[in-house]
C-alpha cells in the first residue's frame, strides 16, 4: 500500500486551511448545507429562540428572526463566495482582504473567543440535560461528564468532512422530527396558540427595549453563521450552489428559533421549579429555565430526548470544533510561523472550552458575546467592502490569493476600522444611546474603510504591485528549478 493510499483512508485526514481544497475533497451543495443547517439547529440556537421570544414577545421575535434571515442570506452568500473563490477559510482570506498576515491574529482571537464560548455553552447545556435525567448532583461527576463530552467533540472532529456532512444530514432531520413532536404535544395540551402569540415575558422589560435586544441577538447569529459557513463553502463544487446553501442554512436558523420559543414556553414552569430546587434565586432560576432547552427536551421525550440531543449536539459541536481549530491554527501560524497539527489544534480549542467551564467564566463569555454582533458584523462588512468594492469596483489593489508568503504583515486600514467601529458602536450601545449597534456598524465600516483606501490609494496600489512582483519572481524560480530537474533526469 502506498503512502498516499494510506493517508486517503485515514480518519484524521483534513484539508489544510492554508491550501486550496482538492477536487476529490469537495462536496455537493447538500453536504455543505447540511453542515450549516446542523450548526444552527443546536441547543444554543434553541436557547436563542427562547431568549428572543421572552424578551420581544413571539410576534416581534418573529420579526427579529425575519431580519436575521435576510441578513444571513446576504452575508453567507457574499462572504462564502470569497472563501469559495479563494479555496481558503475566512481566517486566512482575511490576511489579504482585511487585516494582513499578523493582523489576522485579531480575527482569530475574536473567533476563538466567540466560537469556543459557544462550544462551552453547548457542552454545559447538554451536560445539564444529562445530569437532570439521571439526577446527578456531585460536582466531580459533573466535571467528569463535561470532560467526557469534550473528548467526544475531539474524536468526531478527526473524521473527514464528507463523513461529518452525512452525519449532519441524518441528525438535522431527526432533531426537527423530535421538535415537531414537542410542538404536537403543546398543541394537544391546548397551549400552541398561547405559545405562538404571547408578549414580553421578562419582568420590567418594555416592548421597544425587548425588541432591540432580540434584534441584536439575532444579528449576532447572522454574523456568526456567515463567518462559520465560509470555513465550509470552500468545499463547494459549484459557485451557483452558494445561493441554495445560504437560503437553506438561514431558513433552518429561523425554524430553530421558532421551535426554541415553543420549547421555552412549554417547559418553563417545570424547569423553573427544578432550578429553584438547586438553590438558585428566582431571577437566576428564571434565566436558567429559558437558557436550558435540553432539560425541556428531557421533560418531553425522556431517554429518547437525551439520545437525540446527544447525537444532535455531536453534529453541532464537531463543526464548531473544526471552525475554531482553523482559527487557532491561523493564530499560531500568523504570529509565530508555527503550523499546528490538526489533532493538536482540535485538542487545544476544546481544552480552552473546558477552562471556560471549570473556571466558571461562561458568564463573562456571555457578556463578551453581547459585543459579538458588532465584531462579526464589522468583520463581515470589511471582507465584502475590500473584496467587492475597494479591490473590485475601485481597483485599489488586486484580488486573488496566489501565495500567503508576501501578504503585508498588518493592513492598518482594516485593523483601524474594526477598532474604531467597535469602540464607537460599543460605547454608544453601552451608554444607552444606540439600541441596535448594527445600524451604525454597517455604514461606518463600509464608509471608513473605503475612505481610508481612497486616501492611501497610491500607497496601497504600489504595495500590491510589490507583492505581485514577488509572487511572479517565486513562480519564475519554481519553473527554472523544475526545468533544471527535468534536464538532469534526461541527462541520466
Amino acid at each position: 500500500m502506498t503512502e498516499s493510499s494510506r493517508k486517503k483512508g485515514a480518519p484524521a485526514e483534513q484539508v489544510s486551511l492554508f491550501e486550496r481544497v482538492p477536487e476529490d475533497k469537495k462536496l455537493g451543495w447538500t453536504g455543505v448545507a447540511a453542515i450549516l443547517s446542523g450548526v444552527v439547529s443546536s441547543l444554543t440556537k434553541l436557547m436563542g429562540g427562547g431568549i428572543v421570544a421572552y424578551y420581544a414577545g413571539c410576534l416581534y421575535g418573529l420579526g427579529a428572526a425575519a431580519i436575521m434571515f435576510v441578513l444571513s442570506v446576504f452575508l453567507t452568500f457574499f462572504v462564502g463566495r470569497i472563501s469559495f473563490r479563494e479555496g481558503l477559510p475566512s481566517n486566512v482570506t482575511s490576511r489579504l482582504y482585511v487585516f494582513g498576515t499578523k493582523g489576522s491574529a485579531l480575527d482569530s482571537l475574536i473567533w476563538i473567543f466567540l466560537l469556543v464560548g459557544t462550544l462551552a455553552i453547548g457542552t454545559v447545556q447538554l451536560g445539564n440535560a444529562i445530569i437532570y435525567y439521571f439526577g446527578w448532583t456531585d460536582e466531580i461527576v459533573k466535571h467528569l461528564l463535561y470532560l467526557g463530552i469534550s473528548t467526544a467533540w475531539v474524536l468526531m472532529s478527526l473524521f473527514g468532512m464528507k463523513f461529518i456532512a452525512r452525519f449532519n444530514m441524518v441528525f438535522v432531520v431527526l432533531l426537527f422530527a423530535a421538535l415537531m413532536f414537542v410542538a404536537g404535544s403543546i398543541a394537544l395540551d391546548g397551549h400552541l396558540v398561547d405559545a405562538l402569540t404571547h408578549g414580553v415575558l421578562v419582568p420590567y422589560v418594555g416592548q421597544a427595549e425587548g425588541f432591540a435586544y432580540a434584534v441584536n441577538y439575532s444579528i449576532m447569529t447572522s454574523g456568526l453563521m456567515a463567518l462559520f459557513s465560509s470555513d465550509f463553502t470552500r468545499f463547494v463544487k459549484k459557485e451557483r450552489d452558494l445561493a441554495a446553501i445560504s437560503v437553506v442554512g438561514s431558513l433552518c436558523a429561523v425554524l430553530t428559533y421558532v421551535f426554541g420559543a415553543l420549547l421555552a414556553y412549554y417547559g418553563y414552569s417545570v424547569s423553573y421549579e427544578y432550578f429553584l430546587g438547586q438553590g438558585m434565586s428566582e431571577v437566576a432560576a428564571a434565566n436558567a429555565a429559558i437558557t436550558n432547552p435540553g432539560i425541556t427536551f428531557v421533560l418531553s421525550l425522556g431517554l429518547v430526548g437525551v439520545v437525540i440531543i446527544c447525537l444532535s449536539q455531536l453534529k453541532v459541536e464537531t463543526s464548531n470544533s473544526i471552525s475554531s481549530s482553523n482559527a487557532i491554527s491561523n493564530l499560531f501560524d500568523s504570529l509565530f510561523g508555527i503550523k499546528l497539527k490538526w489533532t493538536v489544534a482540535v485538542v487545544a480549542v476544546n481544552a480552552v472550552g473546558l477552562v471556560f467551564i471549570f473556571c466558571n467564566i461562561l458568564d463573562r463569555v456571555n457578556a463578551f458575546m453581547s459585543m459579538g454582533s458588532i465584531l462579526t458584523m464589522s468583520w463581515c462588512f470589511l471582507l465584502i467592502t475590500d473584496y467587492y468594492l475597494v479591490r473590485g469596483k475601485l481597483g485599489i489593489g488586486t484580488r486573488g490569493i496566489v501565495s500567503l508568503k508576501h501578504i503585508e504583515a498588518v493592513n492598518w486600514r482594516g485593523v483601524a476600522t474594526i477598532v474604531v467601529v467597535t469602540i464607537t458602536a460599543g460605547g454608544l450601545y453601552g451608554a444607552g444611546l444606540l439600541a441596535v449597534p448594527f445600524l451604525l456598524v454597517a455604514p461606518l465600516t463600509v464608509g471608513m474603510y473605503t475612505v481610508l483606501s481612497l486616501v492611501f490609494r497610491k500607497h496601497v496600489i504600489a504595495q500590491d504591485a510589490v507583492m505581485r512582483a514577488k509572487e511572479r519572481a517565486d513562480r519564475a524560480e519554481e519553473v527554472c528549478l523544475t526545468n533544471e530537474n527535468e534536464k538532469r533526469e534526461e541527462g541520466c
